[in-house]
């Protein structure tokens, strides 16, 4: 009974939000034609400003952090740079309004090919190739920890072979980027923490990874007012799932805005996350020489405003994946490749050098009694400190997250072995070396266990290990002490073979 109540009421509710979403669009004024209007060109550049709008220059941190072989300049050798940037451009639309018709572009290639009035292809480049055979998991027994998980058939990594992981991990095969003239940047119309897709009053763009929610395939009809403030002539679109979240920013943020800042031009200006890791990522970016203070534009998670640019530049993998079996797309190691040699080398053969300063064994700490804390904690700190004692002149360091994001990937620069339980701390592996031991100790209940960090350590060619957890995603959480013993034996028998 109380069931069925719950249901009326949720019924009840959703009927109420389908009425005023009603009211509020449907009697909206119908979009003016601004076809009807005279266009506005930008002012053709002179002098000096001449070279700029005419040639194209790869930014010099491409070439410094050895990241060319990860982009195409598509616009660049087709010749499209200059038309790409003095097009036809319109204001946006006065008030708030409606559009009678409109369609969703997942194909851009095909769209820009027929259209290229909207807007232009900037990049379009495979993704690197997996390693063949696709690296696994390693565990005390891949088979019965992946059971014990319960992710034996939830993890393709658990329930596919190796000659198979190449052809699914990821299913799609290239980034590309796109210039879209006149354009709207959406607050997240499916969810809050999901902004950042780009609409016109001609189409909708989704070129991003299929979803099980038809929302994110829906076409947007509202064409907002934009304040004057939040109207630009080329905007960066960096923005997208889950602004702060650092588990989410930096496998799928980070990368979008690099090849954003790779590819498109110094004079857009750049929408990204505010607050949390974004800022600090963003400190880095600066300080890198990878993009200036002065572009960064935050998105305002709590206001949400609307931009428009009359050239918004926004990069996806591609193609648009159709169906569940297909969907998996995220934790390229293009990506992670990118981010890595961005971010956490010093240029040249950055891995090398710094192989001998890899002395740290790294292990994280969740704050006691909080979600994915590990109790037995001060047990394996006492085990992995008997184990040192005998070898190779590593030593421990107790990882707690504070500080700024600088210093963790100085921190994690150094690392040998990285242990830690499933969390945003497991997100520093980007930084660390291929070579590197990483063990992430995982849980059997509630939300099922990631396999997120294994595809990030496995795709920047680090020795990835599942271990054994027992507890509750949202509650703190046992390790399997056996479990562990053996894989850091383990760990360390090969590391005393590989120095002999």
């Amino acid at each position: 009974m109380r069931n069925k109540l719950y249901i009326s009421r949720i019924a009840i509710i959703l009927c109420f939000i389908i009425l005023v979403t009603w009211l509020f669009i449907f009697r909206l004024p119908i979009c003016q034609n601004q076809s009807a209007f005279k266009p506005h060109f930008p002012p053709r550049p002179s002098g000096s400003q001449v070279a700029s709008i005419e040639s194209w220059q790869m930014p010099d941190w491409v070439q410094r952090y050895n990241l060319t072989h990860l982009f195409d300049w598509t616009w660049d050798k087709n010749d499209d740079f200059v038309r790409c940037r003095v097009s036809t451009v319109y204001s946006p639309q006065p008030i708030a309004c409606r559009i009678q018709s409109t369609t969703v572009v997942n194909d851009v290639l095909s769209y820009f090919d027929i259209h290229s009035d909207k807007g232009c292809i900037v990049d379009n480049v495979a993704r690197l190739p997996n390693f063949t055979p696709h690296p696994l998991p390693r565990a005390r027994s891949l088979s019965n920890t992946c059971s014990s998980l319960n992710i034996d058939h939830k993890w393709t990594l658990c329930k596919q072979s190796q000659s198979e992981l190449d052809q699914r991990l990821p299913a799609t095969t290239r980034f590309v980027t796109i210039a879209v003239f006149n354009a709207y940047i959406d607050t997240g119309y499916c969810h809050s923490q999901l902004p950042g897709t780009i609409f016109t009053e001609h189409a909708t763009f989704h070129f991003q990874s299929w979803t099980n929610n038809l929302c994110y395939n829906d076409p947007i009809f509202y064409i907002p007012r934009v304040h004057p403030e939040h109207q630009y002539t080329e905007l960066i679109d960096s923005i997208g799932v889950y602004l702060q979240a650092p588990g989410h920013f930096v496998p799928e943020q980070l990368p979008r805005l690099l090849r954003l800042l790779a590819t498109a031009p110094k004079t857009a200006k750049v929408l990204v996350a505010k607050g949390g890791i974004a800022d600090s990522l963003l400190d880095v970016l600066v300080e890198r020489g990878i993009v200036t203070r002065d572009r960064i534009i935050p998105y305002d998670n709590n206001n949400r405003p609307y931009y428009f640019a009359k050239i918004v530049y926004r990069s996806e993998s591609w193609p648009y994946l159709t169906d569940k079996n297909n969907s998996h797309h995220l934790y390229d190691r293009t990506d992670m490749q990118l981010v890595h040699r961005a971010l956490a080398t010093d240029g040249g053969d950055d891995d090398q050098q710094s192989k001998n300063k890899r002395n740290l064994v790294i292990l994280i700490k969740r704050k006691d009694g909080g979600t994915r804390s590990i109790v037995e904690h001060l047990d394996m700190v006492a085990f992995i400190n008997s184990r040192l004692k005998k070898s190779l002149g590593l030593h421990l360091e107790i990882f707690e997250a504070e500080g700024h994001v600088r210093d963790h990937i100085a921190l994690f620069r150094r690392a040998r072995i990285i242990v830690g339980p499933h969390g945003a701390g497991m997100l520093n592996v980007v930084w660390s070396s291929a070579g590197t031991y990483v063990v992430e100790i995982g849980y059997n209940k509630g939300m099922t266990f990631p396999q997120m960090y294994a595809e990030m350590s496995l795709h920047l060619e680090q020795h990835y290990w599942i271990c054994k957890g027992y507890g509750n995603y949202d509650g703190p959480i046992h390790v399997d002490m056996d479990d562990f013993i053996y894989i850091f034996n383990e760990i360390i028998h090969e590391i005393e073979v590989e120095t002999r």
